[in-house]
Protein backbone atom coordinates (compact mmCIF):
# COMPACT_ATOMS: atom_id res chain seq x y z
CA UNK A 1 0.00 0.00 0.00
CA UNK A 2 1.50 2.94 -1.15
CA UNK A 3 1.91 5.98 2.07
CA UNK A 4 -1.05 8.06 -0.03
CA UNK A 5 -3.55 5.34 -0.10
CA UNK A 6 -6.03 4.60 2.70
CA UNK A 7 -6.32 1.15 4.49
CA UNK A 8 -8.92 -1.33 2.88
CA UNK A 9 -10.81 -3.31 5.11
CA UNK A 10 -10.37 -6.74 3.12
CA UNK A 11 -11.57 -10.10 4.38
CA UNK A 12 -8.89 -12.50 5.30
CA UNK A 13 -8.72 -15.31 7.77
CA UNK A 14 -8.42 -13.86 11.15
CA UNK A 15 -5.00 -13.80 12.28
CA UNK A 16 -4.14 -15.20 16.14
CA UNK A 17 -3.09 -11.67 16.65
CA UNK A 18 -6.51 -10.25 15.62
CA UNK A 19 -8.42 -13.40 17.42
CA UNK A 20 -6.78 -12.28 20.74
CA UNK A 21 -7.64 -8.92 20.00
CA UNK A 22 -11.65 -9.89 19.96
CA UNK A 23 -11.09 -12.40 22.40
CA UNK A 24 -10.41 -10.17 24.97
CA UNK A 25 -13.12 -7.27 24.15
CA UNK A 26 -15.13 -9.91 24.03
CA UNK A 27 -14.52 -11.32 27.58
CA UNK A 28 -12.53 -8.19 29.26
CA UNK A 29 -9.14 -8.39 29.49
CA UNK A 30 -8.77 -8.61 33.36
CA UNK A 31 -11.46 -11.77 33.55
CA UNK A 32 -9.26 -13.59 30.46
CA UNK A 33 -6.08 -15.54 31.17
CA UNK A 34 -3.59 -16.66 29.14
CA UNK A 35 -4.92 -20.17 29.19
CA UNK A 36 -8.11 -19.05 28.19
CA UNK A 37 -6.86 -17.19 24.91
CA UNK A 38 -4.36 -19.16 24.03
CA UNK A 39 -6.91 -21.77 23.72
CA UNK A 40 -8.91 -19.38 22.02
CA UNK A 41 -6.46 -18.93 19.02
CA UNK A 42 -5.75 -22.60 18.67
CA UNK A 43 -2.40 -22.67 20.41
CA UNK A 44 -1.02 -24.42 23.48
CA UNK A 45 -0.04 -22.14 26.45
CA UNK A 46 3.41 -22.68 25.83
CA UNK A 47 3.55 -22.03 22.29
CA UNK A 48 1.64 -18.70 22.93
CA UNK A 49 4.07 -17.54 25.49
CA UNK A 50 7.35 -18.25 22.66
CA UNK A 51 5.27 -16.12 20.10
CA UNK A 52 3.79 -13.85 22.11
CA UNK A 53 5.14 -13.77 26.02
CA UNK A 54 1.82 -12.41 26.85
CA UNK A 55 -1.61 -11.24 26.58
CA UNK A 56 -0.36 -8.24 26.87
CA UNK A 57 2.35 -8.13 24.88
CA UNK A 58 -0.40 -9.79 22.00
CA UNK A 59 -2.41 -6.56 22.08
CA UNK A 60 0.87 -4.89 21.12
CA UNK A 61 2.66 -6.90 18.57
CA UNK A 62 2.19 -4.28 16.23
CA UNK A 63 3.80 -1.86 17.66
CA UNK A 64 6.82 -3.99 18.73
CA UNK A 65 6.67 -4.80 14.52
CA UNK A 66 6.46 -1.10 13.68
CA UNK A 67 9.29 -0.29 16.33
CA UNK A 68 11.76 -3.15 15.09
CA UNK A 69 10.96 -2.17 10.91
CA UNK A 70 11.02 1.79 11.95
CA UNK A 71 14.12 1.27 13.86
CA UNK A 72 15.98 -0.61 10.68
CA UNK A 73 15.06 2.29 8.50
CA UNK A 74 16.58 5.03 10.40
CA UNK A 75 19.82 3.04 10.80
CA UNK A 76 19.89 2.61 6.74
CA UNK A 77 18.68 5.66 5.82
CA UNK A 78 20.57 7.40 3.47
CA UNK A 79 17.96 9.68 2.56
CA UNK A 80 17.48 13.22 3.90
CA UNK A 81 16.36 13.62 7.31
CA UNK A 82 12.61 15.11 5.99
CA UNK A 83 12.33 12.30 4.02
CA UNK A 84 13.58 9.70 6.53
CA UNK A 85 10.66 10.94 9.07
CA UNK A 86 8.05 10.79 6.66
CA UNK A 87 8.56 7.48 5.05
CA UNK A 88 9.52 6.15 8.82
CA UNK A 89 6.21 7.45 10.26
CA UNK A 90 3.61 6.57 7.03
CA UNK A 91 5.21 3.11 6.93
CA UNK A 92 4.09 3.10 11.17
CA UNK A 93 0.91 3.80 10.15
CA UNK A 94 0.92 1.16 7.27
CA UNK A 95 1.45 -1.67 9.89
CA UNK A 96 -0.84 -0.56 12.35
CA UNK A 97 -3.91 -0.02 9.89
CA UNK A 98 -2.75 -2.69 7.91
CA UNK A 99 -5.66 -5.19 9.64
CA UNK A 100 -8.50 -1.93 10.29
CA UNK A 101 -10.91 -4.03 12.33
CA UNK A 102 -8.16 -5.41 14.31
CA UNK A 103 -7.17 -2.07 14.80
CA UNK A 104 -10.09 -0.32 15.72
CA UNK A 105 -11.10 -2.98 18.05
CA UNK A 106 -7.18 -2.65 20.28
CA UNK A 107 -8.55 1.04 20.09
CA UNK A 108 -11.47 -0.05 21.83
CA UNK A 109 -9.74 -2.16 24.11
CA UNK A 110 -7.28 0.56 25.01
CA UNK A 111 -10.07 2.79 25.74
CA UNK A 112 -11.19 0.55 28.27
CA UNK A 113 -8.56 -0.98 30.20
CA UNK A 114 -6.51 1.37 32.52
CA UNK A 115 -3.50 -1.26 32.07
CA UNK A 116 -3.11 -1.16 28.81
CA UNK A 117 -3.16 2.88 27.95
CA UNK A 118 -0.16 2.58 30.94
CA UNK A 119 1.70 0.37 28.29
CA UNK A 120 0.53 2.05 25.37
CA UNK A 121 2.17 5.64 26.86
CA UNK A 122 5.36 3.45 26.92
CA UNK A 123 5.54 2.87 23.56
CA UNK A 124 4.92 6.23 22.65
CA UNK A 125 7.80 7.10 24.27
CA UNK A 126 9.73 4.23 22.58
CA UNK A 127 8.82 6.08 19.27
CA UNK A 128 9.60 9.49 20.55
CA UNK A 129 13.07 8.10 22.09
CA UNK A 130 14.15 6.05 18.69
CA UNK A 131 13.50 9.81 16.30
CA UNK A 132 15.37 11.66 18.77
CA UNK A 133 18.17 9.43 18.49
CA UNK A 134 18.50 9.30 14.73
CA UNK A 135 17.87 13.37 14.80
CA UNK A 136 20.34 13.83 16.93
CA UNK A 137 22.87 11.73 14.82
CA UNK A 138 21.59 13.68 11.46
CA UNK A 139 21.54 16.93 12.93
CA UNK A 140 23.45 20.16 11.35
CA UNK A 141 26.25 21.23 14.23
CA UNK A 142 25.11 23.82 16.48
CA UNK A 143 21.85 22.32 16.59
CA UNK A 144 20.38 22.84 20.53
CA UNK A 145 19.86 19.52 22.07
CA UNK A 146 16.03 20.64 22.41
CA UNK A 147 15.90 20.59 18.50
CA UNK A 148 15.62 16.65 18.20
CA UNK A 149 13.94 16.69 21.20
CA UNK A 150 11.06 18.52 20.37
CA UNK A 151 10.77 17.51 16.82
CA UNK A 152 10.61 13.73 17.52
CA UNK A 153 7.87 14.31 19.72
CA UNK A 154 6.04 16.77 17.41
CA UNK A 155 6.11 13.78 14.68
CA UNK A 156 4.97 11.41 17.32
CA UNK A 157 1.78 13.59 18.02
CA UNK A 158 1.19 15.05 14.67
CA UNK A 159 1.18 10.82 13.56
CA UNK A 160 -1.27 9.82 16.71
CA UNK A 161 -3.82 12.63 15.76
CA UNK A 162 -3.69 11.31 12.18
CA UNK A 163 -4.50 7.84 13.64
CA UNK A 164 -6.65 9.25 15.71
CA UNK A 165 -8.83 10.61 13.17
CA UNK A 166 -8.92 7.46 11.00
CA UNK A 167 -9.95 5.44 13.91
CA UNK A 168 -12.88 8.06 15.11
CA UNK A 169 -14.00 9.22 11.53
CA UNK A 170 -12.93 6.82 9.02
CA UNK A 171 -10.91 9.72 7.09
CA UNK A 172 -9.93 8.10 4.24
CA UNK A 173 -7.66 10.96 3.33
CA UNK A 174 -6.15 10.99 7.02
CA UNK A 175 -2.57 9.77 6.12
CA UNK A 176 -2.54 11.42 2.98
CA UNK A 177 -2.80 14.79 4.66
CA UNK A 178 -0.60 13.21 7.55
CA UNK A 179 2.43 13.06 4.86
CA UNK A 180 1.61 16.82 4.46
CA UNK A 181 1.41 18.00 7.37
CA UNK A 182 4.79 15.86 8.10
CA UNK A 183 6.35 18.13 5.39
CA UNK A 184 5.16 21.10 6.72
CA UNK A 185 6.17 20.34 10.47
CA UNK A 186 9.73 19.03 9.42
CA UNK A 187 10.16 22.14 7.61
CA UNK A 188 10.20 24.40 10.70
CA UNK A 189 13.08 22.95 12.34
CA UNK A 190 15.25 23.47 9.01
CA UNK A 191 17.91 24.44 8.60
CA UNK A 192 18.64 21.94 11.96
CA UNK A 193 17.93 18.70 9.99
CA UNK A 194 18.89 19.53 6.29
CA UNK A 195 16.00 22.20 5.66
CA UNK A 196 16.89 25.28 3.79
CA UNK A 197 17.07 28.79 5.86
CA UNK A 198 14.97 31.25 3.98
CA UNK A 199 17.02 34.37 2.50
CA UNK A 200 16.94 37.28 5.14
CA UNK A 201 16.89 40.82 3.49
CA UNK A 202 17.63 44.32 5.61
CA UNK A 203 15.94 47.22 4.19
CA UNK A 204 16.85 50.62 5.41
CA UNK A 205 14.76 53.76 4.15
CA UNK A 206 15.79 57.30 4.43
CA UNK A 207 12.85 59.78 3.21
CA UNK A 208 12.18 63.18 3.88
CA UNK A 209 9.91 63.94 7.19
CA UNK A 210 7.30 65.67 4.89
CA UNK A 211 7.00 62.58 2.54
CA UNK A 212 3.62 61.13 2.28
CA UNK A 213 3.19 57.89 3.33
CA UNK A 214 2.04 56.27 0.13
CA UNK A 215 5.14 57.45 -1.45
CA UNK A 216 7.13 56.32 1.55
CA UNK A 217 5.41 52.54 1.20
CA UNK A 218 5.89 52.72 -2.56
CA UNK A 219 9.54 53.20 -2.19
CA UNK A 220 10.10 50.33 -0.04
CA UNK A 221 8.30 47.96 -2.07
CA UNK A 222 10.09 48.61 -4.91
CA UNK A 223 13.40 48.43 -2.98
CA UNK A 224 11.86 44.79 -1.71
CA UNK A 225 10.76 43.64 -5.25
Amino acid sequence: MSARTAPHEDQHPASPQATAVRYLMEHGYERTTTSSLADAIGMSRSTFFRRFGSKEDVVFADHDFALSQLQEQLDASTLSAAETLARGTLEVSRVLTRDPVTARMRSQLLRSTPLLRERELVITHRYERMFQRYLARVAAPGTPDWGSIGLAAAVVAVHNAALRRWMKFDDSHAFGELERELTELIGRFGPWFGGERAESRVVVASFSADAAPDEVLRAIAAQLG
